[in-house]
């Protein structure tokens, strides 16, 4: 049986050079990474509309879905001229979706695995700038030439949860080598960001690996070791930034008074929201934020909710319902390869730690994030139309 469901008008080796390329580019260059998706859905515009048709699925509906309701929001928002901004902004976020969904399916198991290693030590690659800024005394908290650094933080986050489960081969010692050296590498890069959140994530997901046996003892003694250096080398040689970050384990960085002052507008416009990107203007107490750069809800549920109302909300809710939905019925399915359930149980875990953020910072609406994470989830449409596939073909055999 065939594994690739599309046939492109592009020879797939110039896909997957593009998407090796785009796999790397989400820190690397915001101007590359912009350049590469818009490449990619212009290759998808010229692609016949009969080969388009079969490759949708279950998680590019449910991006629809979200999409028609921000749009909604945008248009019924209270403040236009600030929400029309969002159409450009999250514009990546939906034509990438369509573009990789399409592409995805018109590769072989082999070359997306091969995407997808490179996006994962491409993600060690932008941890190793952010180690080396942080540790040169360039930036007080580890980050990369684009983004923030609590974008660097949540991106490194994504691929340490994706490597942990990822596919590959652990019979050589050598290999096994490799790989602990990678997961100390990115590691390093959220323990460099002083993202305390996502450092005890990092940790979790890292325990589940663990408890799974994604973990062979060898690079559990690399990890644990290279842990204690790190630890010491900031004990010993601590910066001004790590004694701030430690001496205020218990600072809210003024999310209490987020939440206070949601609780204020709750009820005010339930439907649709008050329109994307008016935290500004609807924000009830911005004078008591110590921090007066303040800007956003810091938290997806929130945004999401006082920006497209509950129907936006309940959007979000089903497409992440999704995601987890469609990756247990890959993993469930006898027919299914193990390569490919290694990528959905990949993919769950990487959503899990995303969603986990959720509450402190948020990645839906970040240009970068939102990218990588729609890099991940319309991996699962590609693996759903061949679950469907087989079913088929079973059901016709027995007719």
């Amino acid at each position: 049986m065939k594994t690739s469901m599309a046939n492109s008008r592009f020879d797939k080796k110039v896909i997957v050079s593009i998407l090796s390329i785009f796999s790397i580019s989400f820190l690397l260059s915001l101007a590359l990474m912009q350049v590469i998706a818009g490449l990619l859905f212009f290759m998808w515009l010229l692609e016949r509309n009969e080969e388009k048709k079969k490759t949708t699925g279950m998680i590019l509906y449910s991006i629809f879905i979200f999409g028609i309701i921000r749009l909604l929001s945008i248009v019924f928002s209270e403040y236009p001229s600030i929400s029309y901004q969002s159409i450009y902004k999250e514009a990546i976020f939906y034509t990438s979706a369509i573009a990789l969904s399409y592409y995805y399916k018109a590769l072989e198991k082999e070359e997306i695995i091969k995407i997808l290693t490179i996006f994962i030590i491409g993600a060690s690659l932008i941890s190793l700038i952010g180690i080396f800024r942080f540790y040169s005394g360039e930036v007080h908290r580890a980050q990369s030439y684009s983004g923030s650094y609590t974008v660097f933080s949540s991106y490194l986050l994504v691929a340490f949860s994706f490597s942990l489960f990822f596919y590959k081969n652990l019979t050589k010692i050598r290999s096994q080598i490799f790989w602990a050296i990678i997961y100390v590498i990115i590691f390093t890069g959220i323990f460099t960001s002083l993202g305390r959140a996502n450092l005890i994530i990092a940790i979790l997901i890292f325990l589940f690996a663990i408890v799974l046996k994604q973990i062979r003892f060898i690079q559990f003694f690399i990890l644990l070791l290279s842990l204690l250096i790190i630890l010491g080398i900031n004990i010993i040689y601590p910066t001004k930034t790590i004694e701030q970050r430690v001496s205020n384990l218990t600072q809210l960085s003024d999310r209490d008074i987020i939440w206070q002052g949601a609780y204020k507008i709750a009820f005010e416009k339930p439907v649709l929201g008050f329109g994307p990107r008016t935290f500004s203007e609807v924000f009830p107490d911005k004078e008591k934020f110590n921090d007066k750069g303040v800007g956003g809800w810091h938290n997806d549920f929130l945004q999401i909710y006082f920006e497209s109302g509950i129907i936006g909300l309940l959007s979000f809710i089903f497409l992440i319902y999704m995601i987890f939905r469609e990756s247990v019925l890959n993993i469930k399915n006898l027919k299914i390869v193990e390569e490919y359930k290694s990528i959905s149980i990949s993919i769950i875990f990487s959503v899990f730690s995303l969603l986990l953020t959720t509450f402190t910072s948020g990645f839906i609406t970040s240009t970068y994030i939102s990218v990588v994470f729609v890099f991940l989830i319309t991996l699962i449409d590609r693996i759903s139309l061949e679950r469907n596939e087989y079913l088929n073909l079973h059901q016709m055999r027995n007719q």
